[in-house]
This record gives structure tokens, sequence and C-alpha cells, in this order.
């Protein structure tokens, strides 16, 4: 929840800024998943409202433009088909409130409420899912906590409802997964919109409740539980040493995925999917799946205490502990409920020598244990921790202490002793998030009974000897969290066969001969050692002091290097985000969190364009030179300002910098094709446009080998440097797929290939200082800024156009390249200004007097008679789009008679040609229509014919003797009396009220009223409209009236015509109305009685033209706070005015 709310709050700055945001949201659970409290989640159409809330309102940069925003859906997301719909189903609620009467202009108070409608929505679909289209086969939607399948959805069907759905209101896009990361420049720093690398739940985390499996940490933050986690000072964007904890904005478990077992030097494991980042000393971050034996692994050397561990044991054992005394009186005794450091050296010397059978638990202590008083001290704490306990001596010499309790055997159990045999045992569970003294006191323990210390000439060392390496292992992660840097060893390999020995009964037994290990603590961390655990074994705690007193340590090595590598499997996956460093610590390693550097998330995208009809020189070609020397000065600019702009979050400053990714692009290439006579939607005319978009991407890639060699590559580079070299010599080769026609000048096209060839050589030798080179954007606001025709890469909308401003206003936009497209053409100057008069008067060259019919198609738009086919664009798209570091921002305008089918085929179509992402408008799909090819109004000029007058309404007067009915009405403390005269057929004709208090302004408005009320009655208006409107509104003074059928009035309006209506109007009327006259209250209760025990009810539909009003009160009690008239929520009812409930169960 915390990283949701922090979404919309840093999505807020970005919009301030003048920035825009696109967000892949199917990491977020669907309302088809459970919580862990119970329950289902909201799911990601839910929060998208209120994301879309805090875009609507935030103008972006503080301007009238409001803010840019993308949000993005997985194919596979469970709630996928509600994403796809939700514009839509806003679309039709649109037009259903425009029909109504209601204003739909852009920017009105009425068009605020409807929702979604401040981003644009894509869904992400992979080669898999498109295979699958083209198959017919049925597609899985998972979970995204467990990987499991949800649900399944034929794949056709899908697309098909993105399809419809983009037909009715232009949205869903597609954004093709599998294609944007073929072209991905680093990959290895993570994949865009990528499964977030992830540790399985196994796996524990250093945080200051201790080392929490990660599976139950998700468990406890999804509880609401905030535990701190430590981070390393080494990952810090100014590196320093040690550690400190932080709270993480969240924890997540991201599903199944493939794992990975990692075997380090050491002998320490780690097991974590192959993407996830480790921190090493020589290469920073470096996949688990690229880790060489070259790479350091940095191993945590801080302290990462379980400060805020709880004392309190994680088992509570009822019954009490029996024992006997030496006397054999029976001692009974309440077990231990807070953690000791007693308790923990016992639980330590229980693992280290000692057992637990279904019978006993008991404890072993040698010679030099008996004679230093250690095996008397355990003693000691025992009697006091669980009564009485047997002392035996032993013919081998030792002392065994021994208790016979079952509650003792159950005490222990629950804090995670087994029964296992050596070669199984493993730490107990509970020593993990015990107290810092307590784990300190139970290695003390442990080392004291199987741990020695050795004090060579050359070698000199602390020693834990086990046949189980398991719990070594156990042992270098709680050691790890003092800061000390175990290293497991074999010291002994297993012998063949089994081994005979004999039993002191003189049986002869055997058993397996095992390989023993050694975890040992050697340098510098013996200091720590001696200082923060020691050994409980008073001889051995004097040798480690001697050998601490009589020699200097050399420090002992930082980091770990790389074994092995194996593939391990699939399991649920767990991760976190760290707000400080990005970091955080597991099993004694640390590594990167979750998202940090990908390039779609916290990165950013510094954008400029350039002009491309500013280029063509007053011949009409192409200026190749210049157009090259400015690609050349605005990426240099645009790589400066990376270091002195600033940027909405900390997090997008950071990456910004880091991988200094760039967008250069250009504007009014429609017009630049128009110029030169070649129609967008034509071989020649892509071929010029890849020319021209190859020859931009190339030249900035080779100023960026150039800063490189300079300023050196951006950071991460080298981790990615195949990678990114083989994207380049991609889009080098794309460069001889160009169709060489005549429409390419040579020179362009001998621009682009060099251009390319620079690219590569100079970035093989100094790599590139930008990720990112170029990006088509829209240029919606620049293009007008730049004086442009057209926008982006995208043909001209229409030859004469008009665009909506927000904030009202439109401004008439008229193509100034028409003539320059017939100077290109041949035409004569004086016959270039008749068709330019006959354009800005009809908006076509069609019929224009002197233009060829072949060349219409210079002149082709994105809308009107003559409107570009929509396969024109995605050709456009895919011509291009190999010579486009990003993507290409660019609508496919589509004809209003274009069909859903038409629509899904083209969605196929684009993915075939490469597009990375398309998003297409059908004309006239959107209530609001910001551009259009009219002014507003236009389309109903002609249409208007008068209308003949109507009749006029008569008035109906009242005799001037009437029968009148009268009421005496009190209304809290106000009196008055309601007189009410009828026509002949005893409805009401007119009414007036005289309040007690003459001469109030009250009553002079009420009199005022009630004559408009009369007039209305008599000129027609029927007495049930009053009715409606007056009833229930609520204004002092109110309160409680005489009247017994209506108990509380809110005002005395309210009071007047609810008794109007009570007095007048029908029982169906009265019902239809909310007035619970005793004739109502009977009729529901009927009807309540004769449905009871249905399990259907059938409603006949109103008949054609039948009109009711809408009644919210129909079967309501009135509030016993306020007095107020509840509505029915459930089975339960809501008081509107205070918000009382009844309560639901």
């Amino acid at each position: 929840m915390e990283s949701i709310l922090d979404w919309i709050r840093r999505e807020g700055i970005i919009f301030r800024g003048g920035s825009g945001s696109g967000l892949n949201l199917s990491k977020l659970r669907s309302s088809k998943e459970q919580l862990a409290k119970g329950g289902y989640a909201s799911g990601p159409v839910s929060f998208m409202r209120g994301a879309d809330a805090s875009a609507g309102t935030i103008k972006s940069g503080g301007k009238t433009r409001r803010a840019a925003k993308m949000v993005v859906l997985d194919v596979d997301h469970p709630d996928i088909e509600e994403f796809i719909w939700c514009k839509a189903k806003e679309e039709r609620k649109a037009r259903v409130l425009e029909q109504a009467g209601y204003d739909m202009t852009l920017d009105s108070p009425d068009w605020a409420s409807i929702q979604y409608q401040n981003a644009n929505n894509s869904v992400r679909v992979t080669d898999s899912f498109m295979e699958a289209v083209l198959e017919g086969k049925e597609w899985n939607l998972t979970a995204r906590t467990d990987g499991t399948v949800v649900e399944t959805a034929d794949a056709r069907r899908l697309l098909h409802d993105i399809a419809e759905a983009a037909w009715q209101c232009a949205d869903p896009g597609v954004q093709y997964d599998t294609t944007i990361n073929a072209w991905h420049t680093v990959p290895n720093t993570s994949r865009i919109n990528a499964s977030n690398p992830c540790f399985p739940g196994e796996a524990r985390v250093h945080t200051t409740l201790g080392l929490i499996r990660f599976e139950e940490l998700y468990e406890r933050a999804q509880a609401g539980e905030e535990v701190r986690v430590y981070t390393h000072r080494a990952t810090a964007e100014k590196p320093g040493e040690g550690v400190v904890a932080t709270l993480p904005l969240a924890v997540m478990r991201n599903g199944v995925k493939p794992i990975v077992r990692l075997r380090f030097a050491n002998g320490q494991e780690l097991r974590c999917t192959p993407n996830h980042r480790l921190w090493t000393l020589n290469h920073g971050y470096v996949p688990a799946e690229e880790l060489t034996g070259d790479d350091l692994v940095l191993l945590n050397d801080s302290p990462t205490p379980a400060e805020e561990a709880s004392w309190e044991l994680p088992v509570k054992v009822e019954t009490l502990a029996r024992s006997f005394n030496r006397g054999g009186s029976v001692i009974e005794r309440e077990l231990p409920s807070r953690w000791s450091e007693g308790l923990g050296e016992l639980l330590g010397h229980l693992v280290g020598d000692g057992w637990l059978t279904d019978v006993q638990t008991g404890w072993v202590y040698g010679g030099d244990d008996i004679d230093d008083g250690l095996a008397g001290s355990h003693e000691g704490i025992l009697r006091e921790l669980i009564g009485a306990v047997s002392r035996q001596e032993m013919d081998n010499g030792t002392v065994q202490l021994r208790a016979g309790s079952e509650a003792v055997r159950d005490f222990f159990r629950g804090l995670g002793i087994t029964s296992a045999r050596a070669h199984d045992k493993r730490l107990p569970s509970s020593v993990f998030t015990a107290p810092p003294d307590v784990q300190g006191a139970f290695l003390r323990g442990l080392f004291g009974a199987d741990g020695c210390v050795y004090n060579g000439d050359t070698t000199r060392y602390v020693a834990l000897g086990s046949v189980s390496k398991s719990l070594l292992k156990d042992v270098q992660r709680l050691l790890n969290t003092f800061g000390i840097r175990g290293r497991i060893y074999r010291s002994r390999k297993a012998q063949e066969g089994s081994l005979p020995y004999m039993r002191t009964d003189h049986t002869v037994a055997s058993y397996v001969s095992r390989d023993l290990f050694d975890l040992r603590i050697m340098g510098s961390d013996l200091d720590r050692f001696g200082t923060a655990i020691g050994f409980s074994a008073p001889r051995k705690q004097a040798t480690l002091g001697a050998l601490l007193d009589a020699r200097e340590r050399y420090a002992t090595k930082a980091g770990t290097t790389l074994v092995s590598r194996e593939n391990d499997g699939q399991e649920v996956v767990y991760n976190l985000t760290e707000p400080l460093h990005h970091s955080y610590i597991v099993d004694g390693i640390v590594c990167a969190n979750c998202s940090e550097y990908m390039s779609i998330d916290d990165s950013a995208c510094n954008l400029s364009s350039l002009n491309l009809l500013k280029f063509r020189r007053e011949d009409g070609e192409f200026d190749v030179e210049a157009f090259a020397h400015a690609v050349d000065v605005m990426f240099l600019a645009q790589e400066i300002c990376v270091g002195y702009s600033s940027y909405p979050t900390p997090e997008i400053d950071k990456n910004a910098k880091a991988y200094r990714q760039l967008g250069l692009g250009y504007a009014n290439l429609g017009a630049l094709l128009m110029a030169r006579g070649l129609p967008y939607d034509s071989d020649e005319g892509r071929a010029y446009a890849a020319a021209i978009t190859a020859l931009m991407t190339g030249r900035a890639y080779r100023k960026s080998a150039e800063v490189a060699q300079r300023m050196g590559p951006f950071a991460g580079y080298q981790k990615n440097a195949a990678a990114m070299i083989g994207v380049i010599a991609k889009h080098r080769a794309s460069v001889g797929n160009i169709q060489h026609t005549n429409s390419v000048p040579e020179d362009l096209l001998t621009g682009a290939r060099q251009a390319w060839d620079d690219a590569l050589n100079l970035g093989e030798l100094h790599g590139y200082r930008n990720a990112q080179a170029t990006v088509l954007a829209p240029t919606g606001t620049i293009s007008f800024m730049m004086d442009c025709d057209t926008t982006g890469v995208e043909p001209d909308f229409s030859l004469v156009k008009s665009k909506k401003l927000v904030g009202g206003g439109e401004i008439t936009i008229v193509n100034r390249t028409v003539p320059m497209a017939l100077d290109k053409l041949g035409y004569a100057p004086s016959e270039v200004e008749e068709m330019v008069a006959f354009v800005d008067e009809r908006n076509t060259v069609v019929g224009a007097p002197y233009v060829k019919t072949e060349h219409y198609p210079v002149f082709d738009c994105a809308i009107g008679d003559r409107a570009i086919h929509y396969v024109g664009h995605v050709k456009m798209m895919g011509a291009v789009q190999p010579f486009i570091s990003g993507a290409i921002s660019k609508t496919v305008n589509l004809p209003e008679t274009v069909s859903v089918d038409e629509v899904s085929q083209l969605l196929i179509e684009a993915w075939q040609l490469g597009v990375k992402a398309i998003a297409i408008y059908r004309d006239n799909c959107k209530v609001a229509q910001p551009l259009s090819g009219q002014k507003d109004g236009e389309a109903a000029v002609g249409l208007l014919t008068p209308i003949a007058p109507g009749p006029q309404p008569q008035r109906r007067r009242l005799p001037d003797d009437r029968v009148e009915v009268g009421r005496k009405f009190k209304v809290g403390e106000y009196e008055g009396y309601i007189h009410v005269g009828l026509f002949d057929d005893g409805t009401p004709g007119d009414i007036f009220v005289d309040i007690a208090k003459e001469g109030t302004t009250l009553a002079g408005l009420m009199n005022s009223f009630m004559i408009s009320v009369s007039l209305g009655l008599q000129y027609g208006v029927p007495l049930e409209v009053y009715v409606s409107k007056f009833s229930h509104m609520r204004f002092e003074p109110s309160g409680l009236t005489n009247d017994a059928d209506i108990r509380v009035a809110k005002s005395i309006v309210d009071y007047i015509f609810r008794w109007m209506g009570k007095k007048f109007l029908s029982t169906d009327q009265q019902e239809e109305a909310g007035i619970l006259s005793p004739e109502v209250k009977a009729r529901l209760a009927r009807a309540y009685n004769a449905i009871e025990g249905k399990d259907t009810v059938e409603y006949d539909a109103p008949s054609p033209g039948q009109t009711a009003l809408f009644n919210a009160w129909e079967d309501a009690v009135e509030c016993a706070r306020c007095g107020g008239r509840m509505v029915r929520t459930g089975s339960c009812y809501t008081c509107r005015d205070c918000g009382t409930n009844t309560g639901c169960s």
C-alpha cells in the first residue's frame, strides 16, 4: 500500500515539473486474488481512479497543458479484461450524458466526471500471446502472488476485445514486449518491464528483528507490520562503510520464477533468480547469471543487530515441568516465557553436545568442562529454569545433565531443537530472531561445546567442527549479523564403508563415515568474535584471550568469489524496495533491491526535436550536412543538460545521471514529404523517412561515443557492452534494408551509412555516453511553437484544421506546405495561387483547378475524403522503427467506417512489421475530440430550419368560490397554516402558507414562493413534479412535526410538499416519490410478504415512453440520529445526511 500511495505522490511531483509519467501496474494483485487477512484485493483498475484524478488536477508545469500519463498492464494479468474496457465504458457514459444535455466539451465541469481520461492505456503483449492469437489457442491469466493460473481466455477473443475497445474510444493501445526488449541497449541492468529480480521464501533478510525468512517478512508486511531492513553504505551514491536500517517502501511476492544456486569460495551459498544483482567490490552490481570467478562479491562486514527483537519466547508450554529432587519429592516449575542469556547458552550447548529424544533431554560435558566449572554452571541454570535435573557421572569421564520432563522436551522443540542425528542438525529457528545478547550467548554455548582455538606459527583461527554442513551454514549466517565472516572447509573426507565400534554394553555397532567440516574465523574477525561472542568453556576462552593478546591479525578479506552456479528449479519468489541506498542484505550478501536502475522505472528521458522542414534547401533538396551538424549540436546540448537538469524525485535524478538517456527526435516529417512531392503512404515516402531517421540516430550515437572518449561511458555500460554493441550492429544492418529508389538522394543514404559505421567503430573503442539516443515524441505542443505543419512522424491531420485548447478556445491551422508541394510538382505560380485559395476554402485538393489526379496522394491526410489508409500509418512506423532507440509516439488514424475486425488485423500487422507499440484513433470515436477538421457548429450549418411555435400553455383559473383544505403544522419551533384551494375535480389549484410569526423574512419568502407554485399548478405543472423536487430539501428551520406520518421535517418546504404528496397524490405516485403514507406502507408490507421465500423476482419492463421519478427512499425509515430519510444499502439503511448506518452483517 505504501508503494501505491508513493506512486501517486511521485507522479504528482513529476507532473508539476512539466514531465510525463508511465507505469506498468502488472505487479499489483488482481481483484480475483485474496488478501492475507481475507477478502480480495482492489486490483489495479481501482487504484487507477485515484491516480487519474491526480493527473487531471495537476496542470503540467503549472501551465494549461494537462499531464502526459501512460498506464500499462500485461496481457496475462487476471484483470486484463477490466483494464481493456474501463475507458470504453466511461466513453459510453459520456455519450449518454451528452444526449441528456450535459456539456461534454473538454475541460467542462461535466466532462470532469468522466473517469480514466487523463491517461493513455496500453496492453503489453508478448510474441507468445500473438502466436497464440494466430493459432487460436487459450491464454493463461496468472496470479501475481504465486504464478498460478487464475483463468484462461481465448487469445483471439482477448485481442478482439482490445481492438473493439480501441474502436470505441481509442484505448487501449498495444505494446509489443518481445520486440521492445530485443532492441534494449542495457538488458543486463534490467529488462524493460521485466520480472523483478527476487529471492525464494527461505532466504533470510537482515532486519532489526533478526534474520527473517522472506516469506515471513512478506506476510508480516501484508499484515501491516513495519520491519526495518539493513542497507549497506557501499551501495550509496557516495559510498561509505557500515550499514543503516531503513523501512522498505514495499515487500513483494512476485510469482514463480527460475532459481539459480550460487556457491562461493567461503563455503556460503545463495539462491536467487538469475537476474538478481549482487554488489561486487570490483564491478559494482553484477547479475547472478553473469558472475564470474573474478568478481569479488561483498560480504556484510558490519553488525546488523536484531535490536528490535522481542524478548518474549516464541513458545508457550502451559504444562508445568515435573522433576524429582534427591529426596524423591516432586518439583513443579513453570517454564520460562522470556529469553535469557543463560537459556541461549544452554540452547547452544544442547545443539553442539546434547540430545533430544522422545524420553529425555541431555547435555554432555568433558573433563575440562567439569574441572573448569562449566558443567556446574549449566546445572545451576537448568535448575533455575526447569527445576531439578539429573547429573550422571559416566564411565568415560564425562558428565551428563538429564531432564526427563515431557514439558521440557516440548519447550525445547518449540524453540526449534529436533531429534535429528548429527549430520542433519540445523540451527534452531528461534535463534535467528532472538535478541542480540541471546544470539551471542547461543553461539558462545555452541562454540564452547564443539569449538576450538588453533594458535599455530603461521595459522591462527577459531573453528567449529561438525558433520552437518547445513548447521555450519546456519552458524555462518548468524555470525554475519555480528559482522563476522566465517569460512567453511572440509577438514576430513569420509571413508568408504562403515566403521565398527564397541558400545558400553560390549556389543559391536557400526556407523557410516561422513565428511567433517570446519567453520573457521580468522584474521581481524577474531577480535570481533572475542569481544561479541567468545567461548562458554573457560579454558577455551583463556586460549582465545592469549591468542588475541599475543599476535596482530591481518584484515579479513571483504569479499568472496563464485565457485559454481547451477539451475535449481522454480519457486515462489520475493523482493523488496529499500529507499535509501537501494540495497539490502540477504544471508550475509549485499544485493540490489527491486526496480533500481530499470530502464522504465525511475528513469527520465530528456527530449528535444528538430523541425525537418528547416533543412529543406531552396532547391527542394534535404541539406544532409546541416542536419548532421544540427544533430551533433542538439545531442551534445542534451548531454550537457543531463547533469544540470533538476528531476522530480531523487530516484529519477540518480538514474537519469547514471544512464543519461536522451530522446532526440524530429517533427514535420509529413510536411517535408509533402513539400518534396512524395505521398506519405508510398514506398518512396517511407524510404525517404527511413533514411533521415537512420542519419539522425546514427549520428547521435556517433556523438555519444565521441563524448564517451572524453568523459567515459555511462554507468553500467561495461556489463551491458556486448548487448549494446549488438543492438548498434542491428541498427547498422537495417540501413541496408532501405529501398534505394529515386526518392532517396545518394548523399542522404551515404550519410546514414557512414554515421552508423562511425557509431559502431567508435563505440567498440570507447563505449557510449548514453544508454538511449533517440525517440519520436508526439511533439503536439512544441510543433506549434516550432511553426510546424505536422507533428512527429505523423502525416498532416487535415489541410485545414481546428484545435481545441484546454481552458477554452480554439485555433485554426492552415497547412502552408501545400504551395511548396505544388511548386515541386511543377505548377505555375498563378495556378498555385488559385489552388491554395481552393484548399483554404474547401479543405481538399480534390476538385481544385489545375491539380492532376495522380498528384492527389501527395496531399492525403489523416482524415477526410482522401484519408491515408491506416495500413499506411503502420508501414511508416515499421520503416523508421529500426532506426529509433526508443519507441515511436504515433497514432494510427482510422476512418469512422472501419470495422473492429480490421482493427484487430491491424494490431497483428503492426507486430509482424516489428513496431514496438501502436495506438489507434477512429474518427469521432470520442465525445470530446481535441483535434478536428471543422470548427464547432460547422456540422450543424444548413441543417437548422425554422420551427413553428408550439401550442402555448393555458392557465386554468380557480373560481372565486372554491373548496379549500387546510392544515395546521409545526416544524421545530415554527407554527403555520397550509391553505390549498381545489379545482372542481378535487385537485389542488393554489396553495398559501401562513407562518405564525408575521412580518418575518421567512413569511415573506414563503408567500412569494407559494404564489409561484400556485401559478405553476394552474398552468398545468403536475403536482408530483413539485413533490419530487422540493421534498427532503434541508435548511433551517427544521425538526419534529405534529404529523404522525411525517415525524421529522428537514425544512418547512420539505414538510409542505411531503404533506401535499400524502394528501393529493395517488398511492402509486406516493410510492414513486418516496412518500410513506399509511397506504404506501401497507402496500410495501404486502409486497414483501408476497415475495418472501421466492428465489427470483420477475419485473415487467417499462413500456416505451414510460417515465418515473427516481425513488431512492422506497422502503426507507427515518434516521434515529438526525431524523433524515435513510436509503437502503444492501441489507441495511444509511442516512444520506449524517452517515448513520443501521449495520450490515
